[in-house]
């Protein structure tokens, strides 16, 4: 089954998952070193719901 992204292009080359894919861990640490959102769809976290394509708050 295909998973349905919330996201567009422009925005998704900067989320957690597209970062992961890339292996951008960098950039990963520095997005994600106070979460304040989880994804949904992959349960990557992340500091903003802009690193994420189905951001959900954090309790």
């Amino acid at each position: 089954m295909e998973e349905v992204m919330a996201c567009n292009i422009e925005q998704h080359k900067m989320h957690m998952c597209a970062l992961k894919a890339e292996n951008n861990e960098e950039c990963i640490k520095s997005l994600s070193d106070k979460p304040t959102v989880e994804c949904s769809n992959c349960g990557a976290k992340a500091n903003s719901p802009d690193n994420v394509c189905a951001p959900q708050q954090l309790s």
